[in-house]
């Protein structure tokens, strides 16, 4: 056995040493670990994650189905947005981030649903006044497809609504 100056271990074993990977010391080892490269810590999520996820999921949604003029869709879907929103908030303080995001994108697709139906409704009954060659195009449409002018269809919504002969 050397334990001269040529064994630059200074060990009986001639130099060799077989744990030589996980010296920490040997350069081959970044994180100076001698079990290897260190575990990274599984990502903390909070209770109201997934409900914050599904929120705004939801609320974008609710634009794209307003972008598509679906009606229906941006109520019922906007409105599960902003209770999941909620929902998600749980006993924090604040809100997640996803949270927010569909917090705002369902209420900005609510807001516009409501302003686009109240838009329609006004148009319908103000279209005679504002062009009367497109009234004529929508009454010979509603004749072709129900039967009933525009004009017909409009006197009896103004009868529904007389509320002179109610008494």
């Amino acid at each position: 056995m050397d334990y001269g100056p040529n064994n630059p271990q200074g060990d009986p074993s001639g130099g060799y040493n077989p744990y030589n990977n996980n010296n920490p010391y040997n350069g081959n080892n970044p994180y100076n670990n001698p079990y290897g490269t260190p575990l990274q810590p599984a990502p903390f999520k909070t209770k109201g994650e997934n409900m914050a996820s599904a929120s705004m999921i939801l609320g974008i949604i609710t634009l794209v189905s307003l972008l598509l003029l679906r009606l229906s869709l941006p109520f019922l879907l906007g409105g599960v947005g902003i209770i999941l929103a909620i929902l998600s908030k749980g006993g924090a303080r604040k809100m997640v981030g996803k949270a927010k995001a569909g917090m705002i994108c369902s209420i900005t697709g609510l807001v516009l649903d409501v302003a686009f139906c109240v838009f329609a409704v006004w148009l319908v009954f103000a279209l005679p006044k504002i062009s009367p060659s497109l009234t004529e195009e929508v009454n010979k449409m509603c004749e072709e497809q129900y039967g009933v002018s525009y004009y017909e269809m409009m006197d009896e919504i103004y009868d529904m609504w007389d509320f002179d002969e109610v008494e």
